[in-house]
């Protein structure tokens, strides 16, 4: 089995099992992968973990919420798309 490691901070590092790769490219910016571990689809850059499945709505929370909260304090209902 492959094992993906992520280096936290010193002395920290997750390892778990590689299920699988999605994609994985390089550009003169950054690499970017999409791999799948016991956290679900995991987006990385730069060997960095970004975002997962598994605690996606940490950022989807953190990110709708203020607009939404904004939108019912102004009297303006949000837009449906």
């Amino acid at each position: 089995a492959f094992i993906f490691k992520d280096d936290i901070a010193p002395g920290l590092r997750y390892e778990m099992e590689l299920i699988k790769i999605f994609t994985s490219s390089e550009s003169e910016f950054q690499k970017v992968e999409v791999i799948e571990t016991y956290f679900g689809k995991t987006l990385i850059t730069d060997g960095k973990t970004q975002s997962a499945e598994l605690d996606e709505f940490a950022y989807h929370e953190s990110l709708v919420h203020p607009s939404l909260f904004r939108c019912a304090s102004t009297g303006n209902p949000p837009k449906s798309v």
